[in-house]
C-alpha cells in the first residue's frame, strides 16, 4: 500500500519513525509529511493566512511549518507526492488520545482531515511514558491488523487507536468516554494591567461512555488496546427535538 504518515509530535519523533520502520518492513511504501516541531494540542487548527514553509528532508519525506491538519491539506492538494494514498496514518503519538481528548488532539485532526477528503485514516497513540518497545508493539499491532481495520472504516469517519504501557496483546472495540479536567489557574506574575497565567496540574475525572461499548479509557486501564471508529463530523444533538 501507499501510506501517508503524519503526526503532531514533529517529524523527528520516535513514534512516527518506528511506525515507518515497521510498516516499511511489511512491504508498504511510506510517505511522510509531518510538522517541523511539536504541535500537540493544536486540534484541527489550520493555517488560513500567510505562508507554510515545506522542506524535503529525504526521498518521499517532507516537514512543514504548519499544523497536523495542514500536513494533510498540502499533501493532498498540491504535488508533494505523485501517488494517491491507500491510507493515512497519524502517529504514533507520544501519549494517549482517549475519550474527549480527541477534541484537542492534533493527531486525531490529521486523521479527520484525511477522512474529509475521502481517504481511509487512522490515528494511533501510546500511553505516556512508553518507550521504544511500546511503540514497536503498537506499530506491529496496527500493521498486523491494517487491512481489517481499513476495511471497517466507513466514509466520513476515522479510526482512533490507543495502546497502554501494560499492553496485553489484546484489543477491544471502545466507546468514547469523557475526561473532565478540574483545572486550576495560577497567576504567575502581574505588571500593571497585565497578568501571566498558567494552568496547574488538574485532577482528572474519568466518566464512562454513553455508547454500547466500554469507554476507551477503561479498556486501556485493563491492559488492552482500544479501537474506536469516530464520525468525522459532530453528531446533531437529540435536543434539536426540543426546538
Amino acid at each position: 500500500m501507499n501510506i501517508l504518515l503524519s503526526n503532531d509530535d514533529g517529524y523527528s519523533a520516535d513514534g512516527i519513525r518506528i511506525l515507518e520502520e515497521v510498516l516499511s518492513s511489511s512491504g508498504h511504501c511510506i510517505y511522510v509529511c509531518a510538522p517541523d516541531r511539536q504541535q500537540s494540542g493544536k486540534s484541527h487548527s489550520m493555517t488560513i493566512s500567510g505562508h507554510v514553509h515545506v522542506t524535503e528532508y529525504g526521498p518521499r519525506h517532507y516537514h512543514l511549518s504548519g499544523t497536523p491538519a495542514d500536513c494533510i491539506v498540502y499533501s493532498h492538494r498540491c504535488s508533494l507526492f505523485p501517488v494517491p494514498f491507500d491510507a493515512v496514518i497519524s502517529g504514533i503519538n507520544h501519549g494517549y488520545n482517549l475519550s474527549s481528548d480527541i477534541i484537542y488532539s492534533g493527531t486525531c485532526a490529521a486523521a479527520r482531515q484525511a477522512s474529509s477528503y475521502g481517504m481511509k485514516a487512522i490515528a494511533i497513540s501510546a500511553e505516556d511514558g512508553g518507550d521504544e518497545g511500546l511503540f514497536r508493539k503498537a506499530a506491529s499491532f496496527l500493521s498486523g491488523n491494517l487491512e481489517t481495520f481499513l476495511a471497517s472504516i466507513p466514509a466520513d469517519a476515522f479510526m482512533n487507536i490507543n495502546v497502554p504501557s501494560a499492553y496485553s496483546g489484546e484489543w477491544e472495540k471502545g466507546g468514547i468516554g469523557n475526561i473532565v479536567y478540574n483545572d486550576s489557574v495560577a497567576v504567575r506574575a502581574r505588571s500593571g494591567a497585565s497578568m501571566t497565567l498558567e494552568i496547574e496540574a488538574a485532577d482528572l475525572e474519568y466518566r464512562p461512555s454513553m455508547s454500547l461499548y466500554r469507554a476507551d479509557h477503561e479498556i486501556c486501564r485493563s491492559g488492552k488496546a482500544s479501537v474506536t471508529i469516530v464520525d468525522s463530523l459532530p453528531v446533531i444533538s437529540s435536543a434539536m427535538e426540543r426546538l
